[in-house]
């Protein structure tokens, strides 16, 4: 039984291993702004699916490595993730019964909500100037939800992770 337990882990965080992986994949320049958020978007699905394993601290820490990767103001992405987390988790069982369609929505409005609070606490910390391009990311995290939605689904029904 403790070894079934310790492989819906590692795939869980081996999940996020390669969403971390693809958080750090250099873009061009020019379309640096519709680079979408993979850890986000990972995070969503397993807070979804596993609401009593994958939570807000789970969120917090996903958040600090992913700024120490970036660079970024240590916490600020631990804060942004672990609020839009509570956000799910308070509601999982309705996003669940939700089509993939109006999941995609909420997905573009947690992002952009992700994007404003980092945005803020950057703005708080330091002299940053704001630019509405960063938003793009939030269309493209909505368009890209259907596939990872279901490609997190059937690796979970894969390992019979629960």
């Amino acid at each position: 039984m403790n070894t079934y337990r310790g492989q819906n882990r590692i795939i869980v965080w081996l999940s996020f291993l390669i969403a971390l992986v693809l958080q750090i994949m250099p873009w061009p320049e020019q379309i640096q702004f519709y680079r979408p958020s993979w850890a986000m978007l990972f995070l969503i699905y397993w807070v979804m699916a596993l609401p009593h394993r994958v939570s807000v601290g789970s969120a917090f820490f996903l958040g600090m490595i992913i700024d120490l990767i970036e660079g970024s103001t240590l916490g600020v992405h631990a804060l942004s993730l672990s609020i839009v987390t509570y956000l799910v988790s308070f509601r999982h069982q309705l996003l669940r019964n939700m089509a993939l369609w109006q999941q995609s929505l909420v997905i573009m409005v947690l992002s952009v909500l992700m994007q404003f609070f980092v945005f803020w606490s950057e703005f708080l910390l330091s002299d940053i100037v704001f630019h509405p391009e960063v938003f793009w990311n939030s269309l493209v995290n909505g368009i890209l939800w259907p596939w990872i939605f279901l490609l997190l689904r059937k690796t979970r029904r894969h390992f019979s992770v629960h």
